[in-house]
């Protein structure tokens, strides 16, 4: 790690009587590098720490079984995340726990802090092997006589836990997906000989029973460009080998290519460190092959719709979209009177409109709309949009159509109009929801995500008012690795941040859902759909989707109880709440209109991620979107994806005074303040703001598996604060936990953190993704359009999975309802729906990031 060498098997110490030495009652281990040095792992009250050569010093006969951190000679290499000291079921061993880097030693203190921004890829197993509790991977053979592994599969390890990839022979058993499909072995293009093997080259036996090494080719190649990547990504790796990125997008106004180009400009400024390195390619109608055939590496001007996200049928492909659109717009038609205003109503029928024309660009959801309207007859096709601005001069048409931007007179004045002022019309009807986004290709969900956050790093920039002049105050990272951990602040530095890139390029006001959202404003928007009558595929039979309809059943796992949000009737022994109600949405969307057929399954907030991984769980609701979750999460590098947002919050402390107040101020110097106890849940995005961002100590911490165990601790006394979203702790709550709130308890005025909450779940099966995320998005399309659980009915239909879930949006909404009919059944008394939660009706802002690039 990082260039050094550790032991790699730890055995308990003994001291000179024969005695096992211990720390609080937990063993200490000790290993041994080639016979030179020696690594010891311990507990220091508060987490297992990995250091180096202090094995005489523990071993001593004034070491008595507690320990000091200021004692001599003692520098920490690793610490462990934090456990519970109360618990020593919690912290008996350093199993499973998520290492990270420690803080260097500042002047005037012996003790070294922990840098929880800084994790290391170390884990420690048990090395004794056990059928039951410990099994040998990858089918290795635990021998009862010494409790050690047999492997198989050319693994290696005590627990045969280290694959054989990347040594030039393609092991079968690891060629697939989860393993790099054996590190590239398997493939010509991709497999690199070692001094053990010679790539195309394997042991055979002949029917003498004689084994030899000879030439057997690559059969087995299943993915020829897997292994060449940076950060896992097979793109960034084309675009470093290129010396430029490749961006293509359609070219409307000058004003806005400009704004466009100044994104690409951001993202070369990140993967090549030249903003200038891009060739921008104008398409026409050809835009998804050329992405799907890697002709581009990212593509603009592109609204987010269902078919292209689950299946394009021009690219007989889906694709991946930045969750953020960089514009929010829409279609709308303008041309000379009255043909505008005919184009407007969709009229083509009365005696004044009867001789429309419309001129469109092919190829795109403008012209696909207006086709669902309007005759053959009446459009015009060409290639580009200045071709239709010019059709519109030639009098070939008298209407065009684009967003409310490109049709604008000052827009197309620069592509040479120069029609009277007085006789030009804009409609004013929204044809669809044209929300601008970023597309990528979806078998690399590593440049996906990256662009992905890149852009939300310029939104996060605008929010926290940071400028290219103060980019240096962005955030770093880790998840894409050391290469990129300024990427943030490189892309500001590039471009500036959202407001400044729409001031430098584009001569309009600013308004509606351009703007950023303060965290007051309303948010619940749902996208548009698109042609959702196209055939996409059915779902594969090892997919996520039969998997679960084979066990015909959904399993949702649940963080503890909440009142209104997830609660259980012991009498009935059924759940309920405003997340259990998207589970049961989800449960009839995939079951036929059944939204019985759900297991809701306890999980604690820290094992909920490894439940997702092994498939234990297929969704969690009550997660917050972060960078760090979605990209690259704990020591076994996890990444999840998540659903649209359906409830906003924030952290806040609530509990007796002063100490509620002292939390909130952060301020432990009185008396009265030095008592405070904070029961918060480990492995949280609320612990990381308490002890990354508010730094507050974590001696005034309780650590807990969920926040029920926090409120019963609160309950009893243990601690006097609790933090939790507001939604979470409020009267009704903690009245329902059995606290007797006093008059003068505080619920705290400020939010700490921004929480985005998401259903959560795998990110390796791209279909199933895209089926959560557009149910969620139905609930918020059913709200706007008025569509109730009574006439679910009006709901479209939808041939994007497959003919099995062609109702899958009517059955959702038949079942549960929609977006309104679920809050304010569940908690719409105990939370109002205010702010964020509220429906936009297209009019309030509706930028913001999620929390990690800052």
């Amino acid at each position: 790690i990082d260039g050094r060498k550790f032991a790699t098997q730890y055995n308990r110490m003994y001291n000179d009587q024969g005695q096992p030495v211990e720390i609080y009652g937990r063993p200490v281990y000790e290993g041994t590098i080639a016979d030179v040095s020696t690594n010891q792992v311990f507990f220091n009250g508060l987490r297992w720490v990995l250091t180096s050569n202090i094995g005489d010093l523990l071993r001593s006969e004034e070491f008595h079984g507690y320990w000091s951190a200021k004692w001599n000679q003692y520098t920490v290499e690793f610490y462990s995340a934090a456990v519970n000291v109360d618990s020593p079921e919690d912290a008996t061993s350093p199993e499973g726990l998520e290492w990270f880097r420690p803080l260097l030693i500042e002047r005037g203190r012996a003790v070294q802090g922990v840098d929880l921004k800084s994790s290391v890829p170390l884990g420690f197993l048990c090395a004794s092997c056990n059928d039951d509790t410990n099994p040998c991977l990858y089918d290795g053979v635990c021998r009862p006589e010494n409790s050690t592994c047999e492997c198989t599969h050319g693994s290696s390890g005590r627990l045969c836990q280290i694959p054989p990839t990347e040594n030039g022979r393609c092991d079968t058993f690891f060629n697939s997906r989860e393993f790099s499909y054996d590190g590239g072995d398997c493939c010509k293009q991709t497999c690199v000989s070692t001094n053990e093997y010679d790539c195309g080259r394997d042991t055979v036996t002949n029917a003498q029973g004689v084994e030899s090494i000879v030439f057997v080719g690559f059969d087995n190649c299943i993915d020829p460009t897997n292994a060449r990547s940076v950060s896992g990504s097979r793109t960034i790796y084309d675009i470093q080998e290129r010396g430029v990125l490749n961006c293509a997008m359609l070219f409307t106004t000058t004003w806005f290519y400009n704004f466009m180009v100044d994104q690409c400009r951001a993202m070369a400024a990140v993967v090549l460190d030249n903003p200038n390195a891009i060739q921008i390619f104008n398409f026409t109608n050809d835009r998804f092959t050329g992405l799907r055939d890697k002709q581009f590496d990212i593509v603009l001007s592109t609204d987010y719709t269902a078919n292209r996200d689950v299946y394009e049928t021009s690219a007989r492909s889906g694709f991946n979209y930045a969750t953020m659109p960089y514009y929010f717009g829409g279609f709308v038609f303008a041309g000379l009177k009255p043909f505008g205003k005919c184009a407007d109503n969709g009229d083509f029928f009365s005696v004044e409109c009867l001789d429309i024309k419309i001129c469109l660009v092919r190829g795109t959801t403008w012209f696909d709309t207006a086709s669902k309207v309007f005759p053959s007859e009446t459009i015009v096709a060409y290639n580009n949009f200045e071709s239709t601005v010019i059709g519109l001069q030639n009098n070939e048409c008298n209407v065009i159509g684009g967003t409310q931007v490109d049709v604008a007179l000052v827009s197309i004045r620069n592509y040479g109009y120069t029609g009277d002022e007085s006789n030009y019309e804009v409609g004013s009807k929204l044809y669809f929801k044209g929300f601008e986004t970023w597309l990528t290709r979806p078998d690399d969900r590593v440049w996906s995500r990256f662009t992905s956050w890149i852009f939300e790093s310029l939104v996060q920039a605008e929010e926290s008012k940071i400028t290219q002049a103060t980019s240096d105050q962005m955030g770093t990272t880790g998840v894409f690795g050391s290469e990129f951990s300024g990427m943030f602040q490189k892309a500001v530095a590039a471009v500036g941040n959202y407001g400044e890139m729409w001031e430098r390029n584009l001569p309009f006001t600013r308004s509606g859902m351009n703007l950023i959202n303060d965290g007051t404003a309303p948010a619940m928007l749902s996208y548009d759909f698109g042609r959702v009558s196209d055939v996409g595929p059915e779902p594969s039979g090892n997919s996520a989707i039969r998997k679960i309809i084979a066990r015909d059943l959904l399993i949702c796992g649940v963080t503890g109880e909440g009142l209104g949000f997830k609660e259980y009737d012991e009498d009935t022994g059924t759940w309920s709440g405003f997340e259990i109600d998207f589970c049961r949405g989800i449960a009839a969307a995939l079951f036929g209109g059944d939204d019985t057929k759900i297991e809701v399954v306890l999980v604690t907030t820290a094992e909920r991620f490894s439940k997702i991984k092994s498939g234990e769980v297929d969704l969690v609701p009550g997660a917050t979107r972060t960078l760090e979750r979605e990209v690259n999460f704990g020591v076994n590098n996890d990444a999840f994806d998540f659903s649209p947002v359906y409830f906003h919050d924030g952290m806040i402390f609530a509990g007796e005074m002063p100490h509620a107040m002292c939390a909130e101020n952060q301020d432990f110097s009185n008396v009265d303040c030095s008592k405070t106890k904070i029961c918060v849940q480990s492995a949280s995005t609320w612990y990381n703001a308490l002890v990354n961002t508010l730094d507050i100590d974590e001696e005034y911490l309780i650590l807990t598996d969920d926040f029920a165990e926090s409120m019963r601790l609160h309950v009893a006394g243990s601690c006097n604060v609790i933090v939790a979203e507001s939604a979470m702790v409020n009267i009704f709550s903690l009245r329902a936990a059995g606290y007797l709130v006093p008059d003068d308890y505080y619920f705290g005025t400020k939010r700490f953190t921004k929480e985005p909450i998401c259903l959560m779940h795998r990110s390796d099966d791209q279909q199933f993704s895209d089926l959560i995320r557009w149910i969620m998005f139905g609930f918020f399309y059913a709200e706007e359009n008025g569509i109730t659980s009574v006439n679910f009915f009006d709901m479209p239909e939808t041939n994007l999975f497959g003919p099995d879930f062609t109702n899958m949006w009517q059955n959702s909404i038949r079942k549960v309802g929609n977006y309104a009919q679920i809050y304010e059944r569940n908690i719409g008394e105990a939370v109002p729906r205010t702010g964020m939660n509220l429906r936009n009706d297209l009019s309030s802002p509706q930028l913001f990031a999620a929390p990690g690039t800052i």
